[in-house]
């Protein structure tokens, strides 16, 4: 992950891009980062639409001159902020994956549609290179950033990250394991670890341990009702990839942050 890269804000022109937009906004006045507004331009498929109508090409013009509106306005409200756009073409999750290869953060919108389904957010949070923030438009919470610890090592980059983030805030950070049953005391002693690390790293940070027995995406759902933001890792496991960040991504209560594991 590139920590002097852009942050990048992905909106499609409808009112639940506010929501994202405004969370990228301060994400990138936090990080000192360029802020970049994408908006993804499917291509029409056929010459006819499912409905029988013909299928009309997006108006590149119109959707360049939209997005330099609101460049305009985040500039004018923001004027120590690089803005720029940029329109993209093709299939939305490809398109965005590929653009934010070097970004710090890409953040993306969550309607707050059924747990069960695979929205554009959920499967860039497993594609994307970069850490992705989910930003559902119709919940705004504040609190302590959370972040899920098991005993992988790429739980210490997800908690070094949700560090940051809390400093950034200034709200304290909660490490949480849930240990499911049968499982061993190495998660458990991770996170302690974590927590003692983090804390001697940055003595202005409150940092505090939850431990409990369980499901880990239950517990973590649960502690999003209360936080501000909620960091979780994604990593591949013997070719498949772990379902907990993807299902609490798809449930927390709070924005998601969404780490991939960098370590092989």
């Amino acid at each position: 992950m590139r920590i002097d890269g852009p942050v990048v804000v992905a909106v499609d022109g409808t009112e639940r891009s506010v929501r994202t937009l405004r969370w990228g906004i301060e994400a990138a006045v936090q990080r000192r980062a360029r802020l970049v507004v994408a908006h993804v331009a499917a291509p029409a498929v056929g010459p006819w639409t499912w409905a029988g109508a013909p299928a009309v090409p997006a108006d590149d013009d119109a959707l360049v001159g939209e997005l330099r509106q609101v460049c305009t306005r985040v500039a004018r409200a923001h004027p120590d902020l690089d803005v720029t756009a940029v329109l993209l073409h093709g299939s939305t999750v490809p398109a965005l994956t590929e653009y934010a290869r070097d970004a710090q953060l890409l953040v993306t919108g969550r309607r707050g549609a059924p747990p069960a389904t695979l929205t554009v957010g959920t499967a860039l949070s497993w594609r994307a290179r970069c850490p992705v923030a989910i930003v559902r438009e119709d919940l705004v919470t504040s609190g302590p950033v959370v972040v899920g610890v098991d005993e992988t090592p790429g739980s210490w980059f997800a908690a070094g990250l949700a560090a940051r983030e809390a400093r950034h805030r200034g709200v304290p950070l909660h490490v949480l394991h849930a240990r499911r049953p049968h499982d061993d005391d190495a998660g458990r002693r991770t996170a302690l670890d974590v927590a003692a690390d983090l804390a001697e790293t940055y003595p202005d940070l409150p940092v505090r341990s939850f431990l409990s027995d369980g499901d880990p995406v239950r517990a973590l759902v649960e502690a999003s009702r209360t936080a501000g933001l909620l960091v979780v890792g994604s990593r591949q496991v013997r070719g498949w990839r772990r379902l907990v960040g993807r299902r609490v991504a798809r449930l927390a209560s709070c924005p998601v942050l969404v780490v991939r594991d960098e370590t092989p």
